[in-house]
Formats: structure tokens, C-alpha cells, sequence
């Protein structure tokens, strides 16, 4: 009698943990300071260089997770490693394993290349240096699909966007590329934090100093939304024929330094 009531609670938490995952897909998960965190939208990104980037967003919060390859494996995070894992709070705090945090993910099989679609899990402690610490554990990811940076859906992403934020690796969730009639407007957005850069919308590869007319670079994350007190705007590449443009940036604001900048996208 034992073993079958035994053998039916076993069935009974399979089933209910089969439901859960059913219901999520794709999913992306995990407990921060033992409170729940689910993404309502999660997705990967495959990268040029090879390096894979895994998000999710619940409309308040953003965790990310990068790593230096597209391989089934455990990879290790702070210090000096090239992978990493960021959460961003709904007051727009961002902690970063980069580089004082610690803790590891894994993907596991069935991720492959060829279906699209990236399973694993992760833990670790991310910092805001002096001021906080996070502890992320019980976290998966599960058929969160994926492609690569120049690929994307133009309904989910118009390209490619990067920059750091104090320091910090902004790594948006969505970026759009509109033309105004008289500007190009870059948005790239996380959660709660949104960097903006315009440029005119017949500007050509040069570079260009900020402020100037016609170009601006803001930084909003929320609460507050300041421009560029000084900074550059390097345009690389503009085919106006394709709607492609291609550049660098870096601006100061009064309270934020945002620097290695670079978007490559389709307006």
C-alpha cells in the first residue's frame, strides 16, 4: 500500500511540474533572495562572434545571461570570465557577476544550433558594487528559442545594440529604428532603462561630437531621462538605399557614463 501511494505522489508532482513547463514555454526562471522571479518573454540571441546571450523580461525586471559560446557545458561566471549575468531591478539597479560576482550556467541538451532552442540552468551572486549584493539560484531556461544578430525578426528587433552603463553591459531586449521624416531614431530598451540615439537621417559615415544639431544621445531609466552633456557619435556605415546604418558611441550625462557603444540595425 505504501509503495502506491508512493508511486501516485510521484506521479502526481511529474504531472504538475510537466503542466508548469507546458504552460511557460518558452520559460526562464529562478529564485532572487527567495523571491520568485518568471519572465513573461524570454528569447536568445546567437551572436557574430559566436558568443550566446539568453533574457528574460517580466515588464518590470530584465535578467540576462551571456556566454562566450554556443556549447553544451558549464560555464563559470565572475572574475575574469568572459561570460557573465546581469539582473536588473524594477528601479532600474543593475548587479552584475562582472567581475565580483560568482556562480555558473549550464546548457544542456537538447540545445542545438540547428532547432533553435536553448534548455539550461543557472545560479549565481551578481554585485552593485558597494551598495548591494543578489543571490540568484533554482534558475532554468527551457525551449527559449534564438537566432543570430543579423537575422532577427524585424517585429522583435531592428539589429544589433551594446553599450556599457557605468561600467555595467547594457544588453537591450528590444531595439527599434524608425526614420521621422527628418531624423533616424535608435531606441534600445531593457525593462526599466532606455538609451536613445538620433542622428539626421541623410548623415554620413563621419564622426560627430555631441551636443550638435541634429544628433542626440539620451539615457532614461525610468525615474530620470538625461542627454549628452558631451560625447561622439561615429556613423561607419549608412546605405540609404538598403535603410542600413552602422556606428560607435559614448556620452556623459549629469549622473551616467555611457561608453563602448554600437548599433548596427535596419530603420
Amino acid at each position: 500500500m505504501k509503495q502506491i501511494i508512493t508511486l501516485l505522489l510521484l506521479v502526481t508532482v511529474f504531472t504538475s511540474c510537466e503542466e508548469n513547463i507546458q504552460d511557460n514555454t518558452p520559460a526562464m526562471q529562478g529564485s532572487i533572495n527567495e523571491e520568485f522571479f518568471r519572465a513573461n518573454d524570454s528569447r536568445g540571441t546567437l551572436n557574430e562572434d559566436g558568443s550566446f546571450l539568453i533574457q528574460g523580461i517580466n515588464g518590470v525586471e530584465t535578467m540576462t545571461l551571456r556566454l562566450r559560446e554556443f556549447r553544451r557545458t558549464t560555464y563559470q561566471l565572475g572574475g575574469n570570465s568572459s561570460n557573465y549575468a546581469t539582473f536588473e531591478d524594477k528601479n532600474g539597479n543593475v548587479y552584475s557577476t562582472d567581475p565580483l560576482g560568482s556562480g555558473e550556467i549550464v546548457l544542456r541538451s537538447p540545445s542545438t544550433v540547428e532547432s533553435g532552442l536553448a534548455y539550461g540552468d543557472f545560479k549565481f551572486m551578481a554585485v552593485r558594487p558597494g551598495i548591494d549584493t543578489i543571490f540568484v539560484d533554482k534558475g532554468f531556461f527551457f525551449e527559449v528559442p534564438f537566432g543570430n544578430g543579423e537575422d532577427d525578426d524585424d517585429t522583435v528587433n531592428a539589429g544589433s545594440f551594446v553599450a556599457d552603463i557605468d561600467g555595467v553591459t547594457f544588453n537591450p531586449f528590444t531595439v527599434s529604428a524608425v526614420d521621422t521624416g527628418n531624423s533616424i531614431v535608435i531606441l534600445a530598451s531593457t525593462s526599466n532603462i532606455n538609451i536613445t540615439i538620433s542622428v539626421p537621417n541623410d548623415v554620413t559615415p563621419a564622426n560627430y561630437s555631441l551636443p550638435m544639431t541634429g544628433f542626440t544621445a539620451t539615457y532614461a531609466d525610468g525615474t530620470i531621462t538625461e542627454s549628452a552633456n558631451s560625447g561622439t557619435i561615429i556613423v561607419l556605415e549608412h546605405d540609404t538605399a538598403t535603410n542600413e546604418i552602422k556606428g560607435t558611441f559614448a556620452f556623459e550625462t549629469d549622473s551616467k557614463s555611457i561608453s563602448l557603444g554600437q548599433f548596427n540595425v535596419v530603420y
